[in-house]
């Protein structure tokens, strides 16, 4: 869509006020991306890119007053992104978008052939400071929850922030927190790490579900932030047959004292979003196939209290399911009629002198 054929629809449509139209109201929101104030920078920003956003906070502030932005569908929307992005639609309306991703800058900062899409939600959450969770600049957010502790709420949705600790050792055959400091000088092992081996899970609880994104966290949290996390309904975790961040003996062990009816994978490789060799190489097949599962068709699910009652430790898996579209290089296809060769044309003879072999 052409930017002036968007300006027409803008000034034909005039917004109506919420609840007057619900098919208007519950309409997707229409692509930005050739919007998008920043991408036309030429100096890029320190700190915060609100300031270019097209948007609005009008959604959250309709949130705030009526309780949501339509009529309650009774379900949750679970979208995937890839790596460990996820858009959860509460049941009347709000978008909350987690852990965009980016190419980070410096050595193995080059771990995504896609950029993370632009994206319009009405909450933005971080887990913590690495690159593969905190594009937060790729948000058309109206308000952004960067590594938050404590508890918000709006709406349909209650969201608490769990803080604790970063994986320091994943106990795979991939790295450790010695060979970490060797590469790059930072201590990643509490105490005294730094802010990026700091984590926040995430309990987002809406239509009756508690789903937790476990973000990057240690595997073995203290008693105290596992009370915080009783009896969740859908657990996003981690988990990838190299076990880049949980393995999956980690996975399951987590799930079961989550008591988790549904285990939703992520942060495993995906051929044409992640690039090969830069960390993570494998899916998540085997560790879903080690439960009972359901290997989803869709980048989008859809569930309730109703559809997951009987479930327990369900996998989930979208695997190349995703949202933003990837990259997967296919071999042009050659169609030209074959042509017999060109005579071989003397093409030089044309400098020749014209009287005797040399000038």
């Amino acid at each position: 869509m052409s930017k002036r054929k968007s300006q027409n629809n803008q000034e034909q449509k005039a917004p109506m006020p919420v609840g007057t139209a619900e098919k208007e109201v519950m309409a997707p929101h229409e692509p930005i991306e050739e919007k998008w104030g920043f991408e036309q920078a030429i100096i890029g920003p320190v700190g915060s890119l609100a300031f270019m956003q097209l948007s609005n906070n009008d959604r959250v502030i309709a949130a705030q007053k009526y309780g949501g932005l339509r009529e309650s569908t009774g379900e949750v929307e679970i979208s995937f992104f890839g790596m460990c992005a996820f858009r959860i639609t509460t049941p009347k309306g709000l978008e909350i978008v987690i852990d965009p991703w980016r190419n980070a800058p410096g050595f193995g900062g080059y771990w995504f052939l896609v950029d993370f899409p632009i994206t319009r939600c009405d909450i933005g959450l971080c887990t913590h400071a690495h690159g593969d969770h905190d594009a937060i600049h790729r948000l058309d957010a109206a308000m952004i929850l960067d590594r938050m502790g404590g508890t918000f709420e709006l709406g349909d949705v209650k969201i608490t922030g769990i803080l604790d600790k970063h994986m320091c050792e994943p106990q795979n055959d991939l790295y450790n927190s010695k060979m970490m400091m060797e590469l790059f000088g930072k201590k990643t092992c509490p105490p005294n790490e730094n802010m990026e081996w700091c984590n926040t899970m995430f309990l987002i609880e809406t239509g009756g579900l508690r789903i937790l994104h476990w973000g990057d966290n240690r595997q073995n949290p203290p008693d105290d932030v596992w009370e915080m996390m009783k009896d969740i309904d859908i657990a996003l975790l981690p988990v990838s047959d190299d076990g880049h961040i949980l393995t999956p003996r980690w996975g399951r062990k987590i799930a079961e004292k989550l008591n988790a009816k549904v285990i939703i994978p992520h942060h495993y490789f995906i051929e044409g979003l992640n690039a090969p060799n830069a960390g993570w190489e494998l899916p998540a097949v085997q560790f879903t196939r080690m439960l009972d599962h359901t290997f989803l068709d869709s980048p989008t699910v859809s569930l309730s209290p109703e559809k997951i009652k009987d479930y327990k430790q369900h996998v989930m898996y979208f695997g190349e399911n995703t949202v933003t579209d990837i990259y997967k290089w296919q071999p042009p296809e050659y169609r030209a009629e074959n042509v017999p060769l060109p005579e071989p044309v003397k093409a030089w003879e044309r400098f020749k002198p014209r009287k005797g072999d040399r000038y």
